[in-house]
């Protein structure tokens, strides 16, 4: 992420979608923050890339995340990263997952009904352009 962001690919390709999968949520919030933090102390500074945009911005114009079933701060990191980008994961079929309960855990994630279509449906289509996102 540092790369694809602080490396300017993401302001030279503002089409390009990425997702990140398979690492959970819970980290994005402070990744961002950290990102952000180091891009406001190093603007101007010389060999650093000139990015108009502050990172988190980048991220949520064109990235997503995955989040699974059992993360214990999905709460907070919805709150932090919004209900936009956040994308749901069965984790099929490692030993670790929910199935075949997938479908009961998502319906049970503690955040709003709203947010669960989000990250079931509208956020996937978005993602993969499946309608006009």
């Amino acid at each position: 992420m540092a790369a694809l962001v602080g490396g300017g690919v993401l302001e030279r390709h503002p089409g390009l979608r990425v997702a990140f999968l398979e690492a959970g949520c819970g980290w994005l919030p402070y990744w961002l923050w950290r990102l952000d933090e180091h891009w406001e102390k190093t603007r101007g500074i010389a060999g650093e890339p000139e990015l108009p945009l502050k990172p988190s911005d980048y991220f949520h114009r064109q990235c997503w995340i995955s989040c699974e079933p059992d993360e214990p701060y999905l709460p907070q990191a919805l709150a932090f990263i919004g209900e936009d980008r956040l994308l749901f994961a069965s984790d099929y079929p490692h030993p670790d997952h929910k199935w075949p309960d997938t479908v009961e855990a998502a319906r049970a994630l503690p955040i709003p009904d709203a947010a669960k279509r989000k990250l079931l449906w509208d956020n996937p289509a978005a993602l993969y352009g499946l309608r006009g996102a």
